[in-house]
């Protein structure tokens, strides 16, 4: 073999290179769309759950399923009923065909994969909120949705942080997922820049453009972890 050192030579590649630069943009859309709607939906159930009713722990341990099921196993399950020929691909005109509905199933199927996490670390949050904080309330006269903005939301931000920067930093990376179901495709509509770092280095083994692009990649999630950590003492001081 004929090694040449290039130096910053990947780098400066990367920079201009226009695949790398969509595998940036969808992984924004991708990232920040799963991070919003599993947020979300999470606190909105969590708040739910925290409330006594008839089969109340059979509900929590199946919020959680999704999240304990291997992300290989999660991609070939939802690849099959998207499909062209699968259950909910004939229904809902072959998704996975399409650039729009094939973003649009991978960000669903990462937050239905995604929700119980976030739904366990908001309700371990709520569980240690001062009841009588409540009954004050509602002897001022305060409403429900009133509490829930002066009281729940303040006193789970930091919890809803935790799990919105973890959420980000592993979907940023997350590849097996994406191979799994829609494979990058249609043509680079889901290619993540994780995955492009996969199909560079192990798919056509650009072994030092890959390990440009990983670093790269390194550098990102230093920065999130560093945005984590400026946010968490933010609104820790304002608790």
């Amino acid at each position: 073999l004929d090694w040449q050192f290039i130096g910053f030579g990947n780098y400066v590649r990367a920079c201009g290179d226009p695949l790398m630069i969509a595998s940036l943009l969808a992984s924004l859309v991708f990232v920040s769309s799963v991070v919003v709607l599993s947020v979300a939906l999470g606190f909105i159930i969590a708040v739910g759950l925290n409330r006594r009713f008839p089969g109340q722990g059979v509900m929590r341990g199946m919020v959680v399923v999704p999240w304990v099921i291997s992300e290989l196993a999660t991609g070939v399950f939802w690849s099959l009923l998207l499909a062209t020929d699968g259950v909910l691909g004939r229904l809902l005109g072959g998704p996975l065909n399409t650039a729009w509905g094939a973003m649009v199933a991978l960000v669903l199927v990462e937050v239905w994969r995604s929700v119980g996490f976030v739904t366990v670390m908001v309700l371990a949050s709520l569980q240690t909120v001062d009841q009588t904080l409540y009954e004050a309330a509602r002897v001022d006269g305060a409403t429900r949705a009133r509490m829930l903005r002066s009281i729940t939301i303040p006193l789970v931000t930091p919890s809803l942080v935790i799990a919105s920067i973890l959420l980000t930093i592993g979907n940023f990376n997350l590849v097996t997922v994406i191979i799994a179901l829609t494979g990058g495709g249609p043509i680079t509509a889901t290619t993540t820049t994780a995955l492009y770092m996969y199909q560079q280095s192990f798919v056509y083994f650009h072994i030092g453009y890959g390990s440009a692009i990983a670093m790269v990649m390194s550098i990102l999630n230093v920065l999130a972890m560093l945005l984590f950590m400026f946010v968490q003492k933010n609104v820790g001081m304002k608790q």
